[in-house]
């Protein structure tokens, strides 16, 4: 009888702590599927960008930059005639989009209308690309050319940085990390 009392407390605490337990790892962060959409035309595609203003999302597909609705998956737009395109960096408060070229250029384009408003020259295989709103500046990150190019929002190239084959991130607040694994060197600003 003893045994029974002593039981039915715990088993109702386990119980508890299951249900508490569960409740927990369904709240729990974490990244999911929202939706799938087919992209559809030709080529592969590499980079993402993400307009966090309009919703859309900017995919570099070999040949152009496709715009996509990012709720409904429709396709809203492309920036044409790109070669070798990767990625899409964006100055929204410039209305200007840039895009990299494999062939080494970097295609600059109207936010609102995607019409090409200049080119500029990157480096040898440009591919990453990205936007630091801290120093207004567009990174390119050139695989084959082991360097980075740096870009002024009216597109003009005004340096390249030789370190190895190039990786970035930043965090915009002024803090860019350019790191050259081949060279075991990480340049910060």
């Amino acid at each position: 009888m003893m045994i029974k009392r002593h039981f039915l407390p715990l088993a109702a605490l386990l119980a508890l702590f299951a249900i508490a337990a569960s409740q927990l790892h369904a709240q729990a962060p974490g990244y999911h599927v929202v939706a799938t959409y087919k992209l559809g035309g030709g080529g592969s595609w590499d980079y993402l960008a993400f307009d966090g203003q309009g919703h859309r999302v900017f995919i570099g597909r070999q040949d152009r930059v496709m715009v996509v609705d990012a709720p409904t998956g429709k396709l809203l737009g492309e920036v044409p005639g790109l070669k070798s395109a990767h990625g899409a960096a964006l100055s929204e408060a410039n209305n200007r989009g840039f895009a990299t070229e494999g062939a080494g250029f970097v295609t600059m384009f109207d936010l609102k209308t995607l019409k090409v408003v200049g080119r500029t020259p990157a480096a040898e295989d440009a591919d990453a690309i990205l936007f630091d709103p801290f120093s207004k500046h567009i990174f390119t990150m050139n695989g084959d050319s082991n360097s980075a190019s740096v870009i002024d929002p009216t597109g003009k190239n005004i340096g390249t940085i030789v370190a190895g084959p190039p990786r970035s991130v930043h965090t915009g607040n002024g803090c860019s990390g350019l790191t050259t694994p081949n060279s075991s060197h990480m340049l910060t600003r």
